[in-house]
């Protein structure tokens, strides 16, 4: 993890937002486990509204590293501070798909578990 100097207005933004984030829609069905879940679009849409009204942002970024492929969160406050944390999977073959499909889907999930953790939604 990684941060700016201080974080107390990204703190007491964080807190404002996660008081007011209700959970993320279950709207996905996993096939292998049959359960329901909340798709990375039913985060954002959770997360959006609250984090404007409270001065704060988010970007993912994705990176490769050593046959590995991960996303940054960062969220950011209009105060200019900011948190980060990474994450990866190694890029694996899959059966019928090609290196793209795997690291898409790869991104995605990272992407969705990282932005509900960073954020406090509950997703699964």
């Amino acid at each position: 993890m990684r941060q700016s100097e201080t974080l107390g207005d990204l703190a007491k933004a964080l807190a404002a937002v996660q008081h007011d984030l209700a959970p993320a829609a279950f709207n996905a069905q996993n096939p292998f486990l049959r359960n329901r879940y909340a798709d990375l679009g039913a985060i954002i849409s959770a997360a959006k509204p609250h984090l404007a009204s409270h001065g704060m942002s988010y970007s993912q970024q994705v990176y490769g590293e050593a046959g590995a492929i991960g996303v940054e969160t960062i969220l950011m406050h209009s105060s200019g501070e900011w948190l980060s944390s990474s994450i990866s999977l190694p890029m694996i073959d899959e059966k019928g798909k090609s290196a793209a499909q795997v690291a898409g889907s790869i991104i995605t999930y990272l992407r969705r578990y990282a932005l509900a953790a960073a954020l406090g939604i509950y997703a699964d």
